[in-house]
């Protein structure tokens, strides 16, 4: 089940011209995330998805702005997503937007998935991450969330704020900034990166909407979809929703299924044809994500055990031993 998931490489751009405005050099960040500047030559490029979340986090640091997603998300126009972008500039209302965003989003990159849940109040869109080798993502995510709502802001009203925004990650020390762009609550240490907002927005018209225009990017979009299709598969799925019960949610079978409107004997046997197992892909994702946990000295071992769902730090050196042989303490002593 290990996979490379990719992102366009063009994305790096935005990335690169903020920090280069700070003044960092472009090479600095190149050789921190070990990134080929060859491979961005060409605009048509797919690099590593997590290769470019990893380009956001050092750009944050070697410009000392903690808010470096946030920033880019505040400014960044829906063309800078190329395709993606352009139709949903020139789609009809707010909600169409929004369906050809999540529909059309693997073009852009598989490593992520969006999904648009939809009530007759409210209604959200959350953000998961289908690359689950990625944990540390608070730049991306905040640049995500930003950018939909400049989206808003930009193809609807100047005015828009969404009922609320949710990150995965742990609050900054500072969120003054989350409440300045978002203008509504934020919280932090969530299950999943969540931006909920007025079910009746999404009926609002696009003003400079392009029907024609809109009409041949579809067809374009739907070219390029056949050939980047998305990463959704019923494993994917699972995993997606396992890491976001992790950090004391509930990843057992019945929550999974759950999420999925399915019961969990049908979820067991759909796994079962495709030749894996709930169990087996919940304990080779905690085993994954264990040795890289373990791997950074500031982490403790109960820690470790809480972000992985288990109850207690027993289980989680039992299992652990299980999979390696050796306990969570001799495996950072001699990693």
């Amino acid at each position: 089940m290990n996979r490379t998931f990719t992102i366009q490489a063009k994305a790096a751009e935005k990335i690169i011209n903020l920090a280069a405005a700070h003044g960092v050099k472009p090479e600095s960040l190149y050789h921190a995330v070990k990134l080929d500047p060859a491979t961005l030559l060409d605009r048509d490029n797919r690099i590593p998805f997590a290769q470019l979340v990893a380009l956001y986090e050092k750009a944050a640091e070697l410009t000392a702005d903690k808010n470096f997603g946030l920033h880019i998300g505040a400014s960044v126009h829906p063309s800078a997503f190329d395709v993606v972008g352009y139709s949903a500039l020139n789609s009809p209302t707010v909600g169409a937007a929004f369906t050809r965003v999540a529909r059309y989003h693997s073009i852009w990159t598989d490593g992520a998935l969006f999904t648009l849940e939809l009530s007759d109040d409210t209604s959200a869109i959350v953000y998961r991450y289908a690359d689950t080798s990625i944990s540390h993502h608070r730049q991306d995510s905040e640049m995500t969330l930003a950018t939909f709502t400049t989206l808003c802001r930009n193809i609807a009203s100047p005015d828009f704020a969404p009922i609320a925004v949710e990150f995965q990650h742990e609050a900054p020390t500072d969120t003054s900034e989350h409440f300045r762009l978002f203008r509504c609550p934020v919280r932090f240490g969530a299950p999943s990166n969540r931006f909920t907002f007025a079910s009746s927005f999404l009926s609002l018209p696009i003003a400079k909407a392009d029907a024609s225009l809109c009409a041949v990017l579809d067809r374009h979009a739907e070219e390029l979809l056949s050939k980047y299709p998305p990463r959704d598969s019923l494993i994917d799925q699972v995993q997606s929703i396992i890491t976001n019960e992790f950090r004391g949610g509930d990843p057992s079978l019945e929550r999974v299924a759950d999420q999925l409107s399915l019961t969990p004997r049908t979820l067991q046997r759909k796994l079962h044809e495709l030749g894996t197992s709930h169990n087996e892909i919940l304990d080779q994702m905690r085993r994954q994500l264990a040795m890289r946990y373990l791997r950074e000295p500031e982490m403790a071992i109960c820690e470790v055990a809480y972000l992985l769902g288990f109850s207690e730090s027993s289980s989680f050196h039992r299992a652990f031993k299980r999979w390696t042989g050796v306990t969570p303490k001799d495996f950072r002593e001699h990693r």
